[in-house]
């Protein structure tokens, strides 16, 4: 990604808190990999296996710790957290990119009665905006969302293209929806009747707090009686289910592919790994980590690490294992 205008590198190092060492006025006009950054991008470096590829980086500038600076000659950002830097940088380069965003509302867009949008937000072609929205400050909308009656959508807020919003959805300030995500839709929930379905409604909302990133193609139920509830600063990846009434508590991070079913939540500060499942009506507390594809069928109390995904291994020996587990019952009993 590049821009046109750039940054110096003296006013990046004070937005990231980063020590310069080099040439303050020289600007850089995007972010790059160390083998392909031109003279005017950054890059950055936070191990030492990449050590090798300095001699050959084109980078205007590098972005690393203070022991790995000692080995680059160049303009260097220097912190503690290379990482984090790179993160805050990533910040500042898209902010930059989207100052070129039209504001104002597209005459291709629906707009509904009793609407309100803030004159300093996008509305991009083809969204549909349905009965009493209200769109705050800052807010920038892609092509062909569609938002439901009496939705929020407060400061700062990004929705990408063709996102689904249902009705009473309320989104916090400075979140993130990405394309093809769906908020407020009916979880499951049905009652037998002589052998037939009867639906139950969905009555509740989803409410959504601040600085929360959600993937594309994930889907977030509202509740069925109360509210589904996302709490700030909650990084939800791609393709993550959320059922009706699943709380999930703030700073808590949940990757590809995971579920968690009808009225469970999750604490604060937790991470959930590629293909997880939380099965319904369980409690897991604050600081919980679980390792990918594991199954969590009852409620966690104590914070700490689990793990139920079995690893990969060649299938000889997995068939083999899979014969034994099956009598481990039987080696019990017989003790």
């Amino acid at each position: 990604m590049s821009l046109v205008s750039g940054i110096s590198l003296k006013e990046l190092a004070n937005q990231i808190g980063a020590d310069l060492e080099g040439d303050p006025d020289k600007k850089v006009l995007g972010l790059n990999t160390l083998d392909a950054a031109s003279y005017d991008e950054i890059a950055f470096i936070a191990r030492e296996s990449f050590l090798s590829t300095l001699s050959s980086t084109k980078a205007g500038a590098l972005i690393c710790s203070n022991d790995l600076s000692k080995d680059y000659s160049g303009n260097k950002l220097i912190g503690n957290d290379p990482y984090l830097l790179y993160a805050r940088c990533t910040k500042i380069f898209k902010e930059l990119s989207n100052s070129a965003i039209d504001i104002g509302i597209s005459k291709l867009a629906h707009i509904g009665n009793k609407v309100s949008i803030s004159d300093k937000s996008s509305i991009a072609n083809f969204v549909n905006i349905s009965d009493g929205v209200v769109i705050e400050d800052d807010v920038i909308i892609g092509s062909g969302v569609f938002i439901g009656e009496n939705s929020v959508v407060r400061n700062g807020s990004k929705i990408y293209a063709n996102v689904s919003i249902y009705d009473s959805v309320e989104i916090g300030k400075n979140c993130i929806i990405h394309s093809g995500a769906v908020i407020g839709s009916d979880g499951l929930g049905f009652a037998k009747e002589k052998g037939k379905w009867v639906k139950i409604e969905h009555l509740g909302k989803v409410i959504i707090g601040n600085n929360v990133e959600i993937g594309s193609n994930s889907s977030i139920d509202r509740g069925s009686v109360g509210n589904t509830l996302i709490e700030d600063d909650v990084k939800i990846d791609n393709l993550v289910h959320l059922a009706h009434n699943v709380k999930i508590g703030s700073g808590t991070a949940i990757a590809a592919n995971s579920a968690v079913a009808g009225s469970s939540s999750i604490g604060k500060n937790c991470t959930l790994a590629g293909c997880c499942a939380v099965v319904d009506n369980v409690e897991v507390t604050d600081e919980v980590h679980i390792t990918a594809m594991s199954l969590i069928t009852k409620s966690i109390k104590e914070k700490g690490v689990y793990s139920s995904g079995t690893p990969f291994m060649k299938n000889k020996d997995w068939k083999k294992n899979a014969v034994s587990f099956k009598r481990l019952h039987k080696l019990i009993a017989s003790k």
